[in-house]
């Protein structure tokens, strides 16, 4: 029987069993067509996340170099370079963020990434015409009514800008002096006040500091004009704009809306996170380290926990340093002491310092914080328009004790990865292993010491976690979510203030744990909580995997069931061509086991997973699938189905797209009873 047989026949099943209400329908196509969504929207972030790695180990070795050797030195300014490289791609990733959403939605399109980089800088552009800076909130901060000098007003004159007590003189000097180092607040057509920090530049261009939402919705709007309209045609007389052309212009216009509803709600919404990552910050004992383990992990079997982690990364929903600073000051009256911050300034000097710098995306949220604090910028030598005895200084104008003091935990949503993906995870890895009975451990223990090595060095999980999700859910969520959640409530406890780049692996922790250790990271607490967890992580699985008798890789007796691609790869060896077939080959078969070209609808992939949209996620033959070797586990749900490679969906996806542009060249398929599945 052929597949679209099979297909058929399930299909008059489920027919036969009578119509569902009205309701469930409703329901069920609501659950698709969200949980493929989000699933689509988790997979555009990889593509921004995936440059981090190297764009992270630049920026933080780069920070080192620079901080240990002398100023404009050979040494000097490759650290320099370095660091400047590394800090390029984070300080832009809302419109990396804005591309790649937009690429997802598309099929890879290059027209709807340039369509997206068009309505990324439209909708900034029209903020910063409305944008006014407010300097008046300075005048009437710094000096009374009578224009007398006020207590504070010697912290405003920098660069150069020095008190005279000649009234006539003193309103020009202070208005001058604050205009070369810039506002405090601003105004948004209506909106007064807006604090400095919610105004940023955004590939130069001075506006609201949304983190990366905005250009979520800008990815979405380019993605939905370029399906809708790149195939128009217009008259004869403007047919030059016609198809392709045409997307980018439509979409110049269309995100007008989304730049004024921004500037409507985000001066509150903005506040709101503010408050909300200072407030979150205040919970007891890491609680909230501890609450954000627990949802993040309970999201990685669908891989949606790119989308929960992505605000408190890179918005102020994780926190802001401008507005930790003021709490604190506000709160303590300490805006000009000398003793609170380690390098010597005042609260008031790297405050003022903070509002002046034109780029403030990397003030907020918990990754960008940590990567300034690491990079180039945080030099007390910043100040030196302040206080000359700064400006030799090479300390760092802010470390992660100060913070801490503010009521700042950076490395809360971060740190206590470290904690179970060092030793915590491996050493699972080796109670499973030794789970497997004598007789099967030497074929198996190239698939365990690999995932086990790999997650220790580079902190990727999967391997590890998939060898056990789909065989026993119950091991994932009742025994290693609650302990990877203990670690990161250690780590909170700890005040750890280790970042890493995508996962806490051993070179993370070497870049941004033990080489920055001037900055207070204790990272020597994130091996102390590893070297807690790894015997915790191995008798919990070993007693788990042992009396819950789950049949790990290995323990069924039966490791693999090969194939004739696995055959031909084999015998392949460094033949191109015939892995080449091979691979083929495979990609092939899964169409086939995925109900024929006519269920599926789109292929794409992410760092660890083939990633498929179908018509009916019923008629997937799993076990065939993972008969051809190297999956890991299937998730399928509603439209969405995801396959766990580890690395190989990448060598997939492109196969499976070309079969399929073969196999719907050959003619039109049959596919109203699969779509009557889903009605």
């Amino acid at each position: 029987m052929s597949q679209n047989e099979m297909t058929k026949e399930k299909s008059k099943k489920k027919i036969k069993s009578g119509p569902p209400s009205k309701g469930s329908i409703y329901w069920k196509k609501f659950r698709q067509s969200s949980g493929a969504t989000l699933s689509k929207l988790s997979k555009a972030f990889l593509l921004p996340i995936a440059l981090l790695p190297i764009a992270g180990v630049f920026l933080g070795i780069g920070a080192t170099i620079v901080a240990q050797t002398t100023e404009y030195s050979g040494f000097w300014y490759l650290g320099k370079v370095m660091n400047t490289m590394g800090d390029v791609a984070f300080g832009n990733l809302p419109i990396l963020f804005a591309v790649s959403v937009a690429i997802a939605y598309t099929e890879d399109s290059g027209v709807a990434a340039i369509t997206a980089i068009v309505g990324f800088l439209v909708m900034n552009g029209i903020q910063a015409a409305l944008l006014k800076e407010n300097h008046e909130a300075i005048w009437q901060w710094v000096v009374d009514g009578d224009q007398n000098k006020a207590e504070n007003a010697g912290s405003v004159f920098q660069n150069g800008w020095f008190w005279t007590e000649e009234k006539n003189a003193a309103g020009d000097i202070i208005k001058q002096g604050w205009q070369s180092y810039g506002p405090a607040e601003y105004s948004l057509l209506w909106w007064k006040g807006i604090p400095a920090g919610l105004i940023t530049a955004n590939v130069g261009i001075r506006s609201l500091n949304t983190g990366v939402f905005a250009s979520i919705f800008v990815g979405f709007i380019a993605a939905y004009m370029y399906n809708r309209f790149h195939k128009t045609q217009l008259p004869s007389f403007i047919s030059f704009f016609s198809g392709s052309k045409l997307v980018p212009i439509i979409n110049f216009f269309a995100v007008i809306p989304l730049s004024f509803a921004f500037i409507f709600i985000w001066p509150a919404v903005g506040k709101g996170l503010e408050w909300f990552g200072t407030k979150s910050g205040e919970l007891p004992g890491g609680l909230d380290s501890f609450i954000y383990e627990i949802i993040e992990r309970s999201l990685i079997p669908f891989g949606l926990h790119h989308v929960f982690y992505a605000p408190l990364w890179w918005s102020s929903a994780g926190g802001s340093i401008i507005g930790a600073l003021e709490n604190y000051a506000n709160k303590n009256d300490a805006w000009d002491k000398t003793d609170v911050l380690a390098s010597g300034a005042t609260i008031r000097q790297v405050y003022d310092y903070l509002n002046s710098l034109p780029d403030k995306s990397q003030l907020i949220g918990d990754q960008y914080m940590m990567y300034w604090i690491l990079g180039g910028a945080n030099k007390l030598s910043a100040l030196s328009g302040i206080n000359p005895d700064f400006a030799s200084s090479n300390a760092p104008l802010l470390n992660f004790k100060d913070l801490e003091k503010m009521g700042l935990n950076l490395g809360r949503f971060q740190s206590g990865k470290f904690g179970f993906m060092l030793f915590g995870l491996p050493a699972a890895g080796l109670a499973m292993w030794l789970n497997v009975p004598k007789q099967n451990r030497k074929s198996v223990i190239g698939i365990y010491f690999s995932a086990a090595f790999t997650c220790f060095l580079t902190g990727i999980t999967e391997p590890i976690e998939f060898s056990f999700l789909f065989l026993a859910p119950w091991l994932f969520y009742g025994v290693h979510m609650p302990l990877a959640s203990i670690a990161f409530l250690l780590a909170g406890l700890l005040h750890v203030h280790v970042t890493m780049t995508v996962s806490g692996g051993f070179i993370d922790y070497i870049v941004f744990g033990l080489i920055p250790l001037n900055l207070k990271t204790n990272a020597l607490y994130a091996i102390l909580i590893a070297l807690v967890m790894a015997p915790v992580y191995f008798f919990a699985f070993f007693f788990a995997v042992k009396y819950g008798k789950v049949q790990v890789p290995g323990r069924s007796g039966e490791v693999k069931l090969f194939t004739k691609a696995d055959v031909k790869a084999k015998k392949a060896g460094s033949t191109g061509e015939a892995t080449k077939e091979a691979a083929r080959e495979k990609a092939t078969k899964i169409i086939e086991f995925l109900g024929g070209e006519a269920n599926i609808k789109a292929v794409d992939s992410c760092a660890s997973r083939l990633r498929l949209t179908v018509v009916d996620a019923s008629v997937v033959d799993k076990q065939g699938i993972m008969a051809l070797g190297g999956a890991s586990g299937i998730v399928a749900k509603g439209t969405s189905v995801q396959v766990v490679y580890g690395g190989e969906q990448e060598v997939i996806k492109p196969y499976m797209r070309e079969v399929l542009a073969e196999q719907r060249k050959e003619g039109p398929k049959d596919t109203d009873t699969v779509e009557k599945t889903i009605k």
